[in-house]
């Protein structure tokens, strides 16, 4: 069934009787509709075609209803079998930890899933001098992440070990603490890139979508 090509009542009206109708009874629907103070389509149709207007209102309903019940169906059944965010499921574990590593751990995995998983190339990014910043500043973040991150872990990790690693509480309180002095300098340092790449990936949550 075709629509009407007009935008308010008073047009509406003014059609010929086949024009406003199908199959003689049946009224057709507007392109679009005109917002104003004027009358509305549905104080007219109401008015003019009550017994049809209820049927097809209530239809409407009816069906607006179904689509919600159906749409909470799939949500609650097969989207907890198989998650839309599979990224996030994964990254929050089932027992229980602290909020400062969900926290961490949830955003530098929001930005690898984006550069990774998302279909980035349909955005153009080279629009203006903003989006073009923003892309570059999401780079820096998925290298940090991804690369970086873990190299500082891995370099603390072991020298954590040379340092305390097989040695009894006298050998290390009686030893120089220069290892003691650049573990502390190592997580210092990579604890202000994470607070840094952390506010960096809220600062650029606007971008992330595509």
């Amino acid at each position: 069934m075709k629509y009407t090509n007009v935008s308010n009542v008073k047009d509406y009206e003014k059609l010929s009787f086949s024009e406003r109708h199908f199959l003689g009874f049946w009224y057709r629907l507007p392109m679009y509709y005109e917002i104003n103070n004027e009358e509305t389509f549905e104080e007219y149709w109401k008015k003019n075609y009550p017994i049809q207007f209820f049927v097809r209102n209530t239809t409407d309903n009816i069906l607006i209803t179904l689509e919600v019940w159906k749409d909470n169906i799939i949500d609650n059944t097969w989207r907890r079998l198989f998650p839309r965010n599979a990224w996030a499921r994964k990254t929050i574990p089932h027992t229980y930890s602290d909020k400062t590593e969900l926290i961490k751990n949830f955003l530098f995995a929001s930005i690898i899933d984006f550069e990774e998983n998302e279909d980035i190339d349909m955005t153009d990014w080279e629009s203006n001098e903003k989006m073009s910043d923003a892309r570059k500043r999401i780079t820096l973040c998925y290298d940090f992440v991804k690369n970086q991150l873990p190299k500082q872990e891995q370099q603390i990790e072991k020298l954590l070990h040379e340092t305390y690693g097989g040695l009894e509480l006298k050998d290390i309180l009686n030893r120089p603490h220069d290892k003691e002095q650049e573990l502390r300098k190592l997580e210092e340092k990579l604890e202000e890139d994470i607070q840094y790449y952390l506010t960096e990936i809220v600062q650029l949550r606007n971008y992330l979508w595509t």
